[in-house]
């Protein structure tokens, strides 16, 4: 498909009216909207082929037979990204310095996703245009160079913050469903107003130290929330306040989106020496640690398990170890979820170049 575009630029600094900007040699706006189009999910989604393997059982045998390998959807069309995005350049003393700043609003409309359906239909689900998510931020990078007494060097750094919520689903209840995992169900969910794929599940409130706040722990009529609990249990929040808690108290509890993405390079060069640094990162994203297994009793754990809480060393973070968890201590909930921030060190490089004498020879 051919998708639209167009950029305008506009050098300030080349006009006699602008007055002079003391260190600033180049200053750079720049306009861009355009939009980009995605059908990446194979041939012909909007007709079924024929599977001629499939297996029917009739009286007492099995025959092969055909039917179509999954529900077409004829309404299927290009998934497209709309970008709109506004930039400054400068660049100071004499160019050594350039920075860049950049504001984006990028909508895709149309995202194509395949659309779950009751299992009973009995065939495989089809792709279709589900929704459109927004990712709004802003990029900035800097960047120095310099070259005094035999030294040359140049140190870049680069950073993006960006907001990303779902603006439009197309169903009644507003929700896609997401990530499965086989020993907790759903663990993602995308809804209207929230970032795509956040994690779901329930909220908790420290840690039971005493029979006390178990019977303390009730809802809006007086009833306990968990009668069945023991200090030492997690203590779960009745997000919809209907006295109950229940799979209608899911809700977002980590994102896994950064808020911030960042990046540093440097390089030196001095005589026959040569260095280079490349370090990443990203600030604000959570992941859900799935090393923690509700289903399984005879496994490693974490050193965590070591600060559990017990009657002579409570924890209001880590619950009691029972082999039988009848609070449902380890349903998938914000205890599940740790920071995922991190800043890694991608590449050192640090080089040497032999005499040219050597290298002749």
């Amino acid at each position: 498909g051919t998708f639209p575009s167009l950029g305008v630029s506009w050098i300030i600094s080349d006009e006699d009216f602008i007055p002079s900007l003391g260190p600033v040699n180049t200053l750079k706006f720049r306009a861009n909207w355009g939009v980009n189009g995605n059908e990446n999910i194979g041939d012909y989604q909007f007709i079924s082929l024929m599977n001629y393997s499939r297996s029917y059982i009739f009286g007492g045998g099995r025959v092969i037979g055909a039917s179509p390998s999954f529900i077409e959807n004829a309404d299927i069309h290009w998934e497209e990204s709309e970008q709109i995005n506004v930039a400054f350049d400068v660049g100071a003393f004499n160019n050594q310095l350039t920075a860049s700043i950049d504001y984006y609003v990028k909508t895709t409309k149309g995202l194509l996703e395949r659309i779950p359906i009751p299992a009973h239909v009995g065939n495989d689900p089809p792709v279709a245009n589900v929704g459109s998510v927004q990712n709004q931020g802003i990029e900035m990078s800097f960047n120095w160079r310099h070259f005094v007494k035999g030294l040359r060097y140049s140190v870049g750094v680069n950073a993006s913050y960006n907001q990303n919520k779902m603006i439009k689903i197309g169903n009644e209840e507003g929700v896609l469903p997401g990530a499965t995992w086989a020993v907790a169900g759903m663990v993602t969910r995308t809804e209207l107003g929230l970032p795509i794929a956040y994690f779901w599940g329930y909220q908790t409130n420290g840690i039971f130290q005493s029979q006390t706040e178990v019977f303390q722990h009730i809802g809006p009529t007086g009833q306990m929330l968990q009668p069945n609990a023991k200090p030492g249990d997690v203590r779960f929040v009745d997000v919809n306040k209907d006295g109950v808690i229940n799979e209608q108290d899911r809700t977002m509890i980590g994102n896994p989106t950064p808020d911030w993405t960042f990046g540093m390079n440097a390089s030196l060069e001095y005589k026959q020496f040569d260095f280079s640094m490349f370090i990443i990162g990203t600030y604000g994203n959570d992941i859900l640690n799935g090393g923690i297994r509700q289903d399984l009793r005879f496994t490693n754990r974490t050193t965590a398990i070591l600060d559990r809480w017990t009657p002579d060393k409570p924890s209001n973070t880590t619950p009691r170890y029972t082999w039988i968890d009848v609070n449902n201590n380890y349903r998938v909930s914000d205890l599940y979820i740790e920071d995922g921030s991190y800043i890694r060190v991608k590449n050192v490089q640090l080089g040497y170049t032999l005499p040219a004498k050597i290298q002749n020879r």
